[in-house]
């Protein structure tokens, strides 16, 4: 029976590329919906707006992960 318990070395450049991919496909998300503002009724556009400032909030907290996902990766290089 395998020792089940160890779980996988952390790659923190893998997390960096994950984390780098889930940041484009927000903004993509974020300039469509910008652009479908413009074909919908006021009501709809206000969710899109809010939904989009989400969206911005949670890029910047994506940026804030890959810095300290390099400056892990600096630390376990040392």
């Amino acid at each position: 029976m395998s020792n089940s318990s160890k779980g996988k070395p952390n790659d923190n450049s893998s997390n960096v590329d994950r984390i780098r991919d889930i940041i484009k496909n927000t903004e993509g998300n974020l300039m469509d919906a910008e652009f479908s503002k413009e074909f919908v009724n006021p009501v709809q556009r206000e969710i899109i707006r809010e939904k989009n400032e989400r969206r911005k909030y949670s890029i910047e907290e994506l940026k804030e992960e890959i810095k300290e996902e390099v400056t892990k990766g600096k630390r376990g290089k040392a």
